[in-house]
């Protein structure tokens, strides 16, 4: 009676660590559980947070972008007109250097019907 007694405390006692393993998992799988919960409840609230900050943010972001296409605008304009004005500047230099040659061709010529001026100096 001894051994069957002793043998049935014994599984007993198996028992009773089996159930205060599985409760002891359970309790630890639950704290895992509830933390992971939290964590994701944080990085919600965060990424809540974040997009309420970026569009807050938003409409000076499109002022700056507009404010950047119309001096683009503006720098393309000015870059035509600084070309244009080469070309005006360039239209000048030819027309005043025909200009200088002609009035050149002038005096040489008058040089030419002077009966006063030396033209073999020139030669």
């Amino acid at each position: 009676m001894n051994d069957s007694t002793e043998m049935g405390m014994n599984d007993m006692t198996w028992v009773w660590l089996l159930i205060a393993a599985v409760v002891v998992i359970a309790i630890i799988v639950a704290i895992v559980a509830a933390q992971t919960h939290k964590k994701r409840e944080l990085a919600r609230q965060q990424a809540s947070e974040l997009r309420s900050k970026a569009q807050g943010t938003e409409g000076s972001v499109s002022a700056v972008e507009d404010q950047a296409r119309v001096l683009r605008e503006r720098a393309e304009e000015a870059r035509a007109q600084a070309q244009q004005l080469e070309n005006e500047a360039g239209d000048a230099v030819r027309s005043a250097r025909e200009q200088r040659d002609s009035l050149t061709d002038d005096y040489l010529q008058a040089d030419d019907v002077d009966p006063d001026v030396n033209t073999r100096r020139r030669d």
